[in-house]
């Protein structure tokens, strides 16, 4: 299926002046999400430098009272006595965890959007419409799509879950909730066979999957549900010990640390680890950060290459042109940003990157104000 509309020059430029506020909102949320994250990631490295200092290598086979409130590392097997369920598929395991996923079987909608200039400033854009069977993890509601004929009129009677141990012990200590919570490694747990309280004419286990339906020729509506099985392994802590457990570090800044690996790994292996998922997230964060700011610049610079789309092939050159300014002054801030917040923190990083970002940030807004080199003179 495929939908036409058309947008003339007038409602473009009214469109693109709205934009304006939008993209100056998304240029200012920009910067508080920058300026926090690199206030974050010196907090995060003072933290982690600390933690090194502080953590205190330990055995697991007792409990020691004069590690009492202090900073810890240790390493060994889990163990636990506890049983996993699902009642409803008669699954009974001594595990860590037990989790199911239920999918349901449905049409998909899908859309691609096309955007053609028309000459005199306005604008074509066709939508075309596509539909898929597919295995979904929640029913999809059908009578929002654009097309009829794909309707998905069946109730999702499985869901997905866990079932969790909650006495789990790392030799003679207790883990708490939290640290368990992070053995998520898991493998396949197959079912052998369909349930008693769920045998049908269809339904059956194949793979050790539980399908209500055909699993070669699934019919809209039908369900699956797949389970694993997470095991007792070797696992490497480091937290406050209190009593016969543990419980978070709260570094002088305020940051918090709380950590389980799985497999034995040093303390100076967990502090990399910290460090190197730390090192992720800031730079995720600084690159939708920019993305942001330049969309926004963007935005604020549409009405530009709206104006001049009144002249066949010359509104793509303006709009590349503010494409590359925007991109010019959003990086030239992101990095100010970044400078500014480590000059005090390590200055060979800082200044070196202060220069850099003036460089771009001048050079973007000096395209932004120059003439072009074929103005008209006046006389």
């Amino acid at each position: 299926m495929n939908v036409v509309s058309n947008l003339g020059w007038f409602g473009r430029i009214g469109r693109s002046f709205k934009g304006i506020l939008v993209g100056v909102v998304m240029a200012l949320v920009s910067v508080v999400l920058l300026v926090g994250n690199e206030r974050n990631a010196v907090r995060d490295i003072r933290a982690n430098r600390e933690v090194g200092k502080e953590v205190i290598p330990i055995g697991n086979e007792s409990v020691d009272p004069g590690k009492e409130g202090k900073l810890v590392h240790l390493n060994g097997p889990t163990l636990t006595n506890d049983l996993v369920e699902n009642p409803k598929f008669g699954i009974s395991e001594n595990a860590i965890r037990l989790t199911w996923n239920s999918e349901i079987y449905q049409w998909d909608e899908r859309s691609e959007t096309s955007t053609d200039k028309k000459v005199g400033g306005g604008e074509t854009t066709s939508t075309s419409y596509t539909y898929e069977k597919k295995w979904v993890p929640n029913a999809i509601d059908s009578s929002k799509f654009e097309e009829a004929g794909h309707e998905n009129n069946s109730v999702q009677k499985f869901s997905s879950g866990q079932s969790q141990a909650t006495n789990v012990t790392l030799g003679a200590f207790q883990l708490p909730e939290t640290l368990i919570n992070k053995i998520t490694s898991s493998e396949p747990y197959p079912l052998q066979e369909v349930p008693a309280g769920l045998v049908s004419e269809t339904a059956n286990v194949t793979g050790g999957v539980f399908y209500t339906g055909s699993p070669t020729a699934p019919e809209i509506g039908d369900e699956r549900v797949t389970f694993a099985l997470t095991q007792p392994s070797n696992v490497s802590v480091m937290g406050v010990q209190k009593g016969e457990s543990f419980e978070p570090y709260r570094a002088k800044n305020g940051k918090i640390r709380f950590e389980l690996n799985e497999g034995l790994l040093s303390a100076t292996e967990m502090v990399q680890v910290l460090e190197q998922k730390a090192k992720f997230l800031r730079w995720a964060l600084r690159i939708a950060g920019f993305v942001l700011m330049s969309i926004g610049f963007g935005l604020i610079l549409k009405p530009l290459s709206v104006l001049a789309d009144l002249v066949p092939f010359l509104g793509n050159l303006v709009g590349a042109a503010t494409g590359i300014i925007g991109m010019l002054l959003a990086g030239g801030i992101t990095l100010i940003i970044a400078a500014i917040s480590w000059i005090t923190f390590r200055p060979l990083i800082g200044v070196p990157l202060l220069i850099v970002a003036l460089a771009a940030l001048f050079f973007g807004i000096k395209k932004l104000t120059a003439k072009p080199a074929n103005a008209p003179q006046t006389a």
